[in-house]
């Protein structure tokens, strides 16, 4: 089979809000066009490279960049010069950057009308487009091959693509080249996010265990339905509640317990080395029968389709706790959050049991070089500054003395916010966060380099799922051919937010599901192609 191996779009920070601003030493706005003036080396430029050692940091006089951003709405910084980080590095390189920043909410509409009016930057930071889009602008000449760049003027990033080839291999296009720069976070808990709680406090009060199995499961949300359990003298006790359609805070682990495991996104897996369509399988016809006992009882949250994240996240961290069983990484999240115990591994009624693993923390498109970059070798050696591992986690958490403290045996600890300020906005007013290349190694999680107490959390619940999974997802680290991701475009009918699959998922588990209508159903997913799309994907996942 053909791997062909490059970058994929995750997405994944759902939680992070935006908001639009825009700045820069030559731009206006973010509504305005993106200055793509080459950048100025004040020093005689060449047409040929020069050859490494030839220049090197700080250099003798000014290099200016332009570079379009893609900015959280949490950060309420009007410009990245504005960062400490940002000034020390122009200070250790005498390089500028001309930011700028836009919403990263309309970041494609933003790049595709910057890419079609020709008028590019030199660069395009912290993006993560998905594979198809980087595909297309590679093959339109809008950015350039990245490989000698990185040979010769990224030591710290070719240093980790030989201690770590997957991480080269998973931004490596199909003909051999890379045409962006990675963002890793290589955390374990990356490959299971989501866990399933359960209050062992209404537990007791009922006088039940821990769920084992589907059925002890049910037996437990009727047991919660109707009684006040939290004191509060209202009824506004929910059974059980998640985000649908989320695999980082939803319930489609569930799923696992019927021999199957449905996905956001694709709805497909990999077990024993095939790749299955979840809706097709028999499991799935389980799957939602049980789901909708549980929504026709009264014991699934009414709203489930309909509440917003704002919504859940209220129910979750309500005054006192209202949510009998709910779907998040960590349970110190919850209100009364200990309270609350891990629900894992249930067995279905034929002892069916599992949970899925999904793709690791990397993702590609996070800095890309156009070709309109007439410097790009002091633009590679300028990013590559990222690539050092106290500056990856500067650009995480804030500069060492102001968010880290960098402790006598090499490893480091997160400063906390002020007082009356909270975490995000602290960490946003001292770097850019998510969106930003950067690499945290697996030895960071593994040697203890620089962990979280919220990641600290994430890895014990890791712990716990980890010998449950044994389904796989699609690898979207994996690059495919030009004409097999037009083919794909097709699926949006069958697979999208609005597609037929998140549709009659709804309607099953809310209406029920009968033989005839599992049959019409069935037909439906041929009418629809679905046995393209498991040939498309299998090409490479298999």
């Amino acid at each position: 089979m053909r791997k062909r191996v490059g970058t994929a779009f995750v997405l994944i920070m759902s939680l992070i809000l935006l908001a639009a601003c825009a700045s820069g030493k030559n731009n206006a706005n973010s509504g305005g066009s993106v200055a793509s003036s080459p950048a100025t080396k004040t020093t005689e430029s060449t047409d040929t490279p020069p050859a490494e050692g030839e220049f090197a940091f700080p250099l003798a006089e000014q290099a200016n960049l332009n570079i379009l951003a893609f900015k959280a709405s949490a950060s309420k910084i009007m410009d990245y010069n504005e960062y400490e980080l940002f000034k020390r590095l122009e200070e250790e390189t005498n390089v500028h950057i001309n930011w700028t920043l836009v919403d990263e909410s309309t970041k494609m509409e933003k790049l595709n009308l910057v890419f079609a009016s020709g008028d590019y930057p030199d660069a395009v930071y912290g993006a993560m487009p998905s594979g198809i889009d980087l595909t297309n602008w590679a093959n339109q000449g809008i950015l350039l091959p990245l490989n000698d760049l990185i040979d010769q003027y990224a030591p710290n990033l070719k240093a980790i693509f030989e201690k770590h080839p997957e991480y080269k291999a998973a931004i490596t296009h199909s003909d051999g080249k890379i045409y962006a720069l990675p963002k890793v976070v290589d955390a374990p808990f990356y490959q299971a996010p989501d866990t399933m709680w359960i209050n062992k406090k209404w537990l007791d009060a009922v006088d039940l265990p821990v769920p084992t199995t589907t059925d002890e499961l049910y037996e437990a949300l009727k047991a919660f339905k109707g009684k006040d359990l939290n004191g509060n003298g209202k009824q506004d006790e929910i059974p059980m509640s998640f985000m649908y359609n989320s695999n980082w805070i939803g319930g489609n682990a569930l799923s696992g317990s019927f021999g199957i495991m449905d996905h956001e996104g694709n709805h497909s897996y990999i077990l024993d080395g095939k790749l299955l369509y979840a809706p097709q399988q028999e499991g799935y016809k389980e799957y939602v029968q049980f789901m909708n006992k549980l929504y026709s009882e009264g014991l699934l949250d009414k709203e489930l389709f309909t509440q917003t994240a704002q919504v859940y996240t209220s129910r979750m961290q309500n005054e006192v706790p209202v949510l009998g069983v709910v779907s998040y990484p960590i349970n110190s999240y919850l209100t009364n959050g200990d309270e609350y115990v891990p629900l894992l591994g249930l067995k279905g009624p034929k002892g069916d049991y599992g949970w899925k693993r999904e793709n690791p923390g990397i993702w590609g498109g996070a800095f890309l070089l156009t070709t309109a970059n007439q410097n790009p070798e002091i633009t590679m050696k300028w990013v590559d500054s990222h690539y050092d591992l106290e500056m990856s986690l500067e650009i995480q958490e804030g500069p060492v003395g102001i968010g880290l403290k960098k402790l006598d045996n090499g490893k480091y600890e997160s400063v906390p916010p002020p007082e009356g300020m909270d975490n995000v906005a602290f960490r946003f007013s001292l770097a850019p966060g998510f969106n930003a290349p950067n690499i945290i190694p697996s030895e960071n999680y593994s040697e203890g380099i620089f962990i979280t107490p919220r990641e600290t959390e994430e890895l014990a619940a890791f712990e716990l799922k980890e010998p449950l999974l044994r389904y796989g997802a699609i690898n979207a680290l994996l690059v495919y051919d030009a004409e097999d991701y037009e083919a794909l475009e097709q699926f949006s009918d069958l697979n999208g937010w609005n597609g037929y699959v998140n549709t009659i998922f709804a309607d099953f588990v809310i209406n029920g599901l009968t033989d005839e209508k599992w049959e019409k159903h069935l037909s439906q997913l041929k009418r629809l192609n679905v046995d393209q799309f498991l040939e498309i994907h299998s090409k490479y996942q298999l």
